[in-house]
């Protein structure tokens, strides 16, 4: 085979976890802004914004930052491999801090402010199709916790504060953690 090909693709690859690396830690720069500017108030469209991000952080972000972290494992580069360890392991400890429940909610929240409907969690889709599950747990069950967290706290607001004080401080001490120098 031609080697010039097998080259192209090589550098293409290493460009793409580059600019992936980038993009994720640019990422990272706007959840951490949205988790300090609602330690100083409170914005619905903020915390509509950092559910989203929280959610996705935890899902996704979560899985690109082992991947690099096992990249890094085969280099030199202790700062980096050091900075997405701190990383993981300061998301894992937060992610204990939250019930089942709790996290269940913020995929919710996430939804309702990506999605104008949430057609997921119903029992009977468009297609008519009778849903009992999602990711792997019964709607009901699903419901059933949802309802519970709201009925305990009184209003999606009031969950807000309840999460926002429970998580915010961890957030900000892991943000500074990340950006010692």
């Amino acid at each position: 085979m031609d080697k010039f090909p097998i080259e192209e693709f090589k550098r293409d690859f290493i460009f793409k976890t580059l600019v992936q690396q980038t993009q994720f830690e640019q990422w990272l720069k706007s959840f951490f802004f949205l988790n300090n500017e609602l330690t100083e108030r409170y914005d619905f469209i903020y915390q509509d914004e950092f559910y989203t991000k929280f959610f996705e952080l935890f899902t996704e972000g979560l899985s690109f930052a082992n991947k690099v972290l096992d990249a890094l494992q085969q280099g030199n580069n202790d700062l980096k491999r050091n900075w997405y360890l701190n990383l993981i392991n300061g998301l894992n400890a937060i992610r204990t801090e939250l019930t089942d429940s709790e996290f269940e909610y913020i995929q919710y929240r996430r939804h309702t402010s990506c999605h104008i409907f949430q057609n997921s969690y119903e029992f009977i889709q468009d297609n008519l199709r009778i849903k009992k599950e999602r990711n792997g747990r019964l709607l009901q069950d699903i419901k059933k916790d949802l309802q519970s967290l709201i009925l305990k706290h009184g209003s999606d607001e009031n969950i807000d504060f309840y999460l926002n004080e429970k998580l915010q401080g961890k957030l900000t001490a892991l943000y500074h953690q990340l950006t010692e120098k």
